[in-house]
Protein backbone atom coordinates (compact mmCIF):
# COMPACT_ATOMS: atom_id res chain seq x y z
CA UNK A 1 0.00 0.00 0.00
CA UNK A 2 1.45 3.30 -0.52
CA UNK A 3 2.67 5.37 2.44
CA UNK A 4 1.77 8.53 3.03
CA UNK A 5 4.02 11.36 3.57
CA UNK A 6 4.16 14.58 5.68
CA UNK A 7 5.85 17.39 7.25
CA UNK A 8 5.28 19.34 10.43
CA UNK A 9 2.30 21.60 9.83
CA UNK A 10 2.83 24.76 8.38
CA UNK A 11 2.78 27.76 11.23
CA UNK A 12 2.11 31.11 10.63
CA UNK A 13 2.20 34.05 12.80
CA UNK A 14 -1.05 35.12 12.67
CA UNK A 15 -4.70 34.24 13.89
CA UNK A 16 -7.82 33.07 11.60
CA UNK A 17 -11.02 33.76 12.22
CA UNK A 18 -14.41 31.30 11.75
CA UNK A 19 -17.06 33.07 9.44
CA UNK A 20 -19.83 34.14 11.96
CA UNK A 21 -17.64 35.10 14.69
CA UNK A 22 -16.06 38.10 13.40
CA UNK A 23 -16.64 41.60 14.53
CA UNK A 24 -17.84 44.83 11.72
CA UNK A 25 -17.53 44.25 8.43
CA UNK A 26 -16.78 41.22 6.69
CA UNK A 27 -14.93 43.12 3.79
CA UNK A 28 -12.02 44.62 5.06
CA UNK A 29 -10.00 42.16 3.09
CA UNK A 30 -6.76 43.72 5.01
CA UNK A 31 -6.61 41.18 8.65
CA UNK A 32 -2.93 39.45 8.26
CA UNK A 33 -0.74 42.78 8.96
CA UNK A 34 -2.11 46.37 7.43
CA UNK A 35 -5.06 46.97 9.97
CA UNK A 36 -7.24 48.09 6.97
CA UNK A 37 -7.46 47.79 3.26
CA UNK A 38 -7.55 50.31 0.33
CA UNK A 39 -10.98 52.51 -0.23
CA UNK A 40 -9.72 52.14 -3.95
CA UNK A 41 -9.68 48.17 -4.04
CA UNK A 42 -13.22 47.86 -2.06
CA UNK A 43 -14.72 50.30 -4.00
CA UNK A 44 -13.58 47.85 -6.92
CA UNK A 45 -15.15 45.06 -6.02
CA UNK A 46 -18.46 46.49 -4.19
CA UNK A 47 -21.44 44.85 -5.50
CA UNK A 48 -19.26 42.48 -7.88
CA UNK A 49 -21.43 41.37 -11.01
CA UNK A 50 -21.96 37.62 -10.69
CA UNK A 51 -19.66 37.21 -13.71
CA UNK A 52 -17.00 38.69 -11.54
CA UNK A 53 -17.51 36.48 -9.04
CA UNK A 54 -17.58 33.14 -11.03
CA UNK A 55 -15.81 33.81 -14.34
CA UNK A 56 -12.15 32.57 -14.50
CA UNK A 57 -10.15 35.11 -15.86
CA UNK A 58 -6.70 35.08 -17.24
CA UNK A 59 -5.07 34.67 -13.74
CA UNK A 60 -1.56 36.04 -15.39
CA UNK A 61 -3.37 39.44 -16.08
CA UNK A 62 -1.45 41.34 -18.39
CA UNK A 63 -2.00 44.59 -16.95
CA UNK A 64 -1.55 43.87 -13.52
CA UNK A 65 1.44 42.44 -14.65
CA UNK A 66 2.68 45.61 -16.61
CA UNK A 67 1.77 47.79 -13.64
CA UNK A 68 4.29 45.62 -10.96
CA UNK A 69 6.54 45.44 -14.07
CA UNK A 70 6.85 49.34 -14.07
CA UNK A 71 7.11 49.15 -10.27
CA UNK A 72 9.66 47.08 -10.18
CA UNK A 73 11.90 47.86 -13.38
CA UNK A 74 11.63 44.40 -15.13
CA UNK A 75 10.10 43.16 -18.10
CA UNK A 76 6.26 41.97 -17.63
CA UNK A 77 7.26 38.75 -18.72
CA UNK A 78 9.55 38.36 -15.56
CA UNK A 79 6.62 39.22 -13.51
CA UNK A 80 4.02 35.68 -12.32
CA UNK A 81 1.27 36.07 -10.19
CA UNK A 82 0.64 33.85 -7.58
CA UNK A 83 -2.39 32.82 -4.90
CA UNK A 84 -0.11 34.79 -1.80
CA UNK A 85 3.17 35.11 -1.34
CA UNK A 86 2.72 31.43 -0.42
CA UNK A 87 1.74 30.36 -3.72
CA UNK A 88 5.12 32.01 -4.78
CA UNK A 89 7.55 30.39 -1.84
CA UNK A 90 5.58 26.89 -3.12
CA UNK A 91 6.71 27.51 -6.79
CA UNK A 92 9.80 28.21 -6.41
CA UNK A 93 10.40 24.93 -4.19
CA UNK A 94 8.95 22.83 -6.70
CA UNK A 95 10.52 24.00 -9.79
CA UNK A 96 13.93 24.32 -8.18
CA UNK A 97 14.38 22.16 -5.44
CA UNK A 98 14.06 18.54 -5.01
CA UNK A 99 15.46 15.26 -2.71
CA UNK A 100 19.03 15.77 -4.07
CA UNK A 101 19.07 19.52 -3.28
CA UNK A 102 20.97 21.24 -0.60
CA UNK A 103 18.25 23.63 0.86
CA UNK A 104 19.90 26.57 3.58
CA UNK A 105 17.41 28.44 5.83
CA UNK A 106 18.16 31.09 8.39
CA UNK A 107 16.95 31.02 12.25
CA UNK A 108 15.49 33.72 12.68
CA UNK A 109 12.87 34.05 9.89
CA UNK A 110 9.78 33.01 8.34
CA UNK A 111 8.47 29.79 10.12
CA UNK A 112 6.96 28.75 6.52
CA UNK A 113 10.47 28.34 4.96
CA UNK A 114 10.63 25.24 7.08
CA UNK A 115 7.43 24.10 6.00
CA UNK A 116 8.40 23.90 1.98
CA UNK A 117 11.85 22.82 2.43
CA UNK A 118 10.92 19.83 4.57
CA UNK A 119 8.04 18.98 1.79
CA UNK A 120 11.06 19.30 -1.17
CA UNK A 121 12.60 16.27 0.46
CA UNK A 122 16.25 17.56 0.15
CA UNK A 123 18.96 18.56 2.76
CA UNK A 124 18.08 20.92 4.93
CA UNK A 125 21.10 23.74 6.68
CA UNK A 126 20.22 26.22 9.09
CA UNK A 127 22.21 29.20 9.51
CA UNK A 128 21.27 30.43 13.35
CA UNK A 129 21.94 34.18 15.40
CA UNK A 130 20.74 33.17 18.32
CA UNK A 131 21.89 36.39 20.01
CA UNK A 132 20.15 39.85 19.95
CA UNK A 133 19.62 41.58 17.60
CA UNK A 134 19.18 38.58 15.42
CA UNK A 135 20.61 39.91 12.64
CA UNK A 136 22.94 38.23 9.53
CA UNK A 137 25.08 39.98 7.00
CA UNK A 138 25.73 38.90 3.37
CA UNK A 139 29.53 38.38 3.94
CA UNK A 140 28.13 35.88 7.07
CA UNK A 141 25.20 34.09 4.54
CA UNK A 142 27.61 34.11 1.92
CA UNK A 143 29.91 32.35 4.24
CA UNK A 144 27.52 29.52 5.18
CA UNK A 145 26.62 28.54 1.54
CA UNK A 146 29.70 28.20 0.93
CA UNK A 147 30.46 26.45 3.68
CA UNK A 148 27.36 24.22 3.43
CA UNK A 149 27.50 23.90 -0.54
CA UNK A 150 23.83 25.21 -0.63
CA UNK A 151 22.00 24.70 -3.95
CA UNK A 152 19.08 26.79 -2.69
CA UNK A 153 18.61 29.50 -0.04
CA UNK A 154 15.21 31.21 1.08
CA UNK A 155 15.34 34.37 3.29
CA UNK A 156 12.86 36.97 4.09
CA UNK A 157 14.06 40.89 3.08
CA UNK A 158 13.30 42.51 4.89
CA UNK A 159 13.19 40.44 8.04
CA UNK A 160 9.58 39.15 8.68
CA UNK A 161 11.06 38.79 12.29
CA UNK A 162 12.90 41.74 13.03
CA UNK A 163 11.78 44.22 9.99
CA UNK A 164 16.25 44.24 9.10
CA UNK A 165 16.70 45.36 5.75
CA UNK A 166 19.25 44.21 3.35
CA UNK A 167 19.72 46.98 0.69
CA UNK A 168 20.04 46.06 -3.12
CA UNK A 169 23.50 46.60 -3.11
CA UNK A 170 23.93 44.04 -0.43
CA UNK A 171 21.79 41.15 -2.15
CA UNK A 172 23.63 41.93 -4.63
CA UNK A 173 26.75 41.04 -2.67
CA UNK A 174 25.96 37.91 -2.04
CA UNK A 175 23.87 36.64 -5.28
CA UNK A 176 27.97 37.43 -7.09
CA UNK A 177 29.77 36.10 -3.95
CA UNK A 178 27.79 32.26 -4.66
CA UNK A 179 26.59 32.70 -8.02
CA UNK A 180 26.12 28.88 -8.41
CA UNK A 181 23.02 29.48 -5.48
CA UNK A 182 19.86 30.01 -5.93
CA UNK A 183 18.28 32.31 -3.89
CA UNK A 184 14.60 33.08 -3.09
CA UNK A 185 14.04 36.38 -1.40
CA UNK A 186 10.61 37.12 0.38
CA UNK A 187 9.91 40.84 -0.06
CA UNK A 188 6.75 39.90 1.42
CA UNK A 189 6.88 42.54 4.82
CA UNK A 190 8.60 45.47 2.86
CA UNK A 191 6.55 48.91 3.05
CA UNK A 192 9.10 50.64 0.56
CA UNK A 193 8.50 49.53 -2.97
CA UNK A 194 11.36 51.79 -3.93
CA UNK A 195 13.64 49.74 -1.70
CA UNK A 196 13.06 46.33 -3.59
CA UNK A 197 15.89 44.24 -4.95
CA UNK A 198 13.95 43.15 -8.03
CA UNK A 199 15.34 44.56 -10.61
CA UNK A 200 18.25 42.65 -10.21
CA UNK A 201 16.79 39.60 -11.89
CA UNK A 202 17.79 41.37 -14.45
CA UNK A 203 22.07 41.12 -13.89
CA UNK A 204 21.59 37.55 -11.85
CA UNK A 205 20.62 34.23 -12.95
CA UNK A 206 20.73 33.29 -9.73
CA UNK A 207 17.76 34.82 -7.83
CA UNK A 208 14.14 34.75 -7.81
CA UNK A 209 12.06 37.76 -5.61
CA UNK A 210 8.65 37.24 -4.09
CA UNK A 211 6.24 39.85 -3.51
CA UNK A 212 2.87 40.12 -1.90
CA UNK A 213 -0.27 42.02 -1.87
CA UNK A 214 -1.54 40.80 1.63
CA UNK A 215 0.60 43.30 3.64
CA UNK A 216 1.51 47.18 2.30
CA UNK A 217 -1.52 46.83 0.24
CA UNK A 218 -4.15 45.42 2.17
CA UNK A 219 -5.46 42.49 0.68
CA UNK A 220 -4.27 39.56 2.81
CA UNK A 221 -8.06 38.32 2.41
CA UNK A 222 -7.77 37.74 -1.40
CA UNK A 223 -4.55 35.62 -1.26
CA UNK A 224 -2.56 37.39 -4.29
CA UNK A 225 1.28 37.47 -4.61
CA UNK A 226 3.71 37.43 -7.18
CA UNK A 227 7.14 36.35 -8.27
CA UNK A 228 9.98 38.39 -10.09
CA UNK A 229 12.16 35.97 -12.23
CA UNK A 230 15.19 36.17 -14.36
CA UNK A 231 14.24 35.64 -17.83
CA UNK A 232 15.64 32.46 -18.55
CA UNK A 233 13.82 30.93 -15.62
CA UNK A 234 10.28 33.07 -16.45
CA UNK A 235 8.76 29.97 -18.63
CA UNK A 236 9.85 26.90 -16.69
CA UNK A 237 7.73 28.41 -13.68
CA UNK A 238 5.18 29.35 -16.46
CA UNK A 239 4.20 26.01 -16.91
CA UNK A 240 4.02 25.07 -13.36
CA UNK A 241 1.63 27.86 -11.59
CA UNK A 242 -1.99 26.53 -12.02
CA UNK A 243 -3.71 28.53 -14.81
CA UNK A 244 -6.87 29.47 -12.48
CA UNK A 245 -4.33 30.23 -9.91
CA UNK A 246 -5.74 34.17 -8.61
CA UNK A 247 -9.83 34.75 -8.63
CA UNK A 248 -10.87 37.69 -10.55
CA UNK A 249 -11.59 39.40 -7.60
CA UNK A 250 -8.24 39.45 -6.53
CA UNK A 251 -6.81 41.05 -9.82
CA UNK A 252 -9.35 43.61 -9.48
CA UNK A 253 -9.19 44.32 -6.24
CA UNK A 254 -4.82 44.67 -6.82
CA UNK A 255 -4.82 46.59 -9.66
CA UNK A 256 -6.80 49.55 -7.71
CA UNK A 257 -5.09 48.82 -4.29
CA UNK A 258 -1.74 48.79 -6.80
CA UNK A 259 -2.54 52.36 -7.93
CA UNK A 260 -3.80 53.43 -4.68
CA UNK A 261 -0.57 55.99 -3.58
CA UNK A 262 -2.60 57.49 -0.92
CA UNK A 263 -3.29 54.73 0.44
CA UNK A 264 0.30 53.87 0.30
CA UNK A 265 1.60 57.09 1.80
CA UNK A 266 -0.65 56.52 4.60
CA UNK A 267 0.51 53.19 5.46
CA UNK A 268 3.99 54.38 5.51
CA UNK A 269 3.28 56.97 7.60
CA UNK A 270 1.20 54.80 9.98
CA UNK A 271 4.16 52.14 10.08
CA UNK A 272 6.97 55.14 11.07
CA UNK A 273 4.92 56.63 13.59
CA UNK A 274 4.15 53.75 15.30
CA UNK A 275 8.04 52.47 14.68
CA UNK A 276 9.04 56.15 16.70
CA UNK A 277 6.45 56.38 19.47
CA UNK A 278 7.90 52.54 19.86
CA UNK A 279 11.85 53.52 20.32
CA UNK A 280 10.95 56.16 22.52
CA UNK A 281 8.83 54.11 24.47
CA UNK A 282 11.40 51.78 25.34
CA UNK A 283 14.65 53.90 25.85
CA UNK A 284 15.70 53.35 29.35
CA UNK A 285 13.36 50.07 30.20
CA UNK A 286 14.57 46.58 30.36
CA UNK A 287 13.03 46.15 26.92
CA UNK A 288 14.95 46.21 24.30
CA UNK A 289 13.74 47.15 20.33
CA UNK A 290 16.00 45.52 17.41
CA UNK A 291 16.87 48.74 15.88
CA UNK A 292 16.56 49.58 11.97
CA UNK A 293 12.82 47.86 10.97
CA UNK A 294 11.83 49.00 7.55
CA UNK A 295 8.81 47.27 7.60
CA UNK A 296 5.83 46.30 9.12
CA UNK A 297 7.80 44.29 12.12
CA UNK A 298 9.02 45.36 14.86
CA UNK A 299 10.83 42.55 17.39
CA UNK A 300 10.34 43.34 21.35
CA UNK A 301 13.15 41.49 23.59
CA UNK A 302 14.38 41.10 27.04
CA UNK A 303 17.18 39.32 28.55
CA UNK A 304 17.13 35.58 28.88
CA UNK A 305 16.88 35.39 32.77
CA UNK A 306 13.31 37.94 32.62
CA UNK A 307 9.70 36.78 32.83
CA UNK A 308 8.13 35.87 29.46
CA UNK A 309 7.56 39.28 28.00
CA UNK A 310 4.97 37.97 26.02
CA UNK A 311 2.95 36.60 28.74
CA UNK A 312 3.54 40.02 30.78
CA UNK A 313 1.97 41.57 27.43
CA UNK A 314 -0.87 39.20 27.41
CA UNK A 315 -1.75 39.70 31.13
CA UNK A 316 -2.57 43.55 30.53
CA UNK A 317 -4.43 42.54 27.56
CA UNK A 318 -1.77 42.98 24.24
CA UNK A 319 -0.96 40.39 22.25
CA UNK A 320 1.98 39.92 20.48
CA UNK A 321 3.81 37.11 18.78
CA UNK A 322 6.08 34.96 21.01
CA UNK A 323 9.47 34.17 19.88
CA UNK A 324 9.14 30.83 20.17
CA UNK A 325 7.35 30.88 16.50
CA UNK A 326 10.53 32.52 15.26
CA UNK A 327 12.71 29.81 17.20
CA UNK A 328 13.66 32.29 19.52
CA UNK A 329 13.63 31.88 23.46
CA UNK A 330 12.41 35.46 24.15
CA UNK A 331 10.68 38.48 22.93
CA UNK A 332 8.10 38.73 20.82
CA UNK A 333 6.93 40.11 17.26
CA UNK A 334 5.13 43.61 16.86
CA UNK A 335 2.94 44.35 13.88
CA UNK A 336 3.90 48.45 13.78
CA UNK A 337 0.30 48.89 10.80
CA UNK A 338 -2.18 49.65 13.99
CA UNK A 339 -1.71 52.75 16.06
CA UNK A 340 -4.03 51.55 18.20
CA UNK A 341 -1.91 48.30 19.29
CA UNK A 342 1.12 49.85 19.52
CA UNK A 343 -0.47 52.64 21.76
CA UNK A 344 -1.63 50.16 24.10
CA UNK A 345 1.20 48.23 23.84
CA UNK A 346 3.01 51.64 24.81
CA UNK A 347 0.08 52.35 27.57
CA UNK A 348 1.03 49.20 29.40
CA UNK A 349 4.94 49.53 28.82
CA UNK A 350 5.44 51.28 32.50
CA UNK A 351 3.85 48.27 34.31
CA UNK A 352 5.36 45.68 32.56
CA UNK A 353 8.98 47.40 32.81
CA UNK A 354 8.66 48.14 36.75
CA UNK A 355 7.79 44.02 36.65
CA UNK A 356 10.66 43.12 34.78
CA UNK A 357 12.69 46.09 36.82
CA UNK A 358 11.52 43.85 40.30
CA UNK A 359 13.51 40.87 39.14
CA UNK A 360 16.72 42.84 38.82
CA UNK A 361 16.55 42.52 34.85
CA UNK A 362 18.72 45.02 32.89
CA UNK A 363 19.03 45.26 29.31
CA UNK A 364 22.28 44.04 27.08
CA UNK A 365 23.32 45.23 23.74
CA UNK A 366 25.13 42.19 22.55
CA UNK A 367 24.44 38.32 21.88
CA UNK A 368 26.49 35.59 20.18
CA UNK A 369 27.52 35.45 16.55
CA UNK A 370 26.02 33.26 13.79
CA UNK A 371 26.10 29.71 13.45
CA UNK A 372 25.54 27.00 11.26
CA UNK A 373 23.63 23.51 11.94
Amino acid sequence: MITPFSVPAIWMPTRFRDIGTETGTRCNLAGCENHRASELALEAIANPSPDLVIDHWDSQDRTLREALARRHGVRAEQILLTSGATGGIRYAFEVFAGPDTRIGLLSPDWPGFRFYAERARGSVSRLHSPGFPYAFTPVEVAAFVRDRAVDFLILANPSAVTGRLWEAGEVAELLTACPDTLFVIDEADAVHPELSAAALVDTHRNVLFIGSFSKFYGLSGLRIGYLVTPREHADHLARTISPAEVTSLALVAARAALADREYQRRTRQDVARNLDVLEKAVAGTPVRLVPGSRCFAAYLDTDAAAPDLTELLAGHGVDIVPGSGFGLATGGRVNLSNPELVDRLVAVLPQVSKALTTDGVRPTSTGPAPVSG
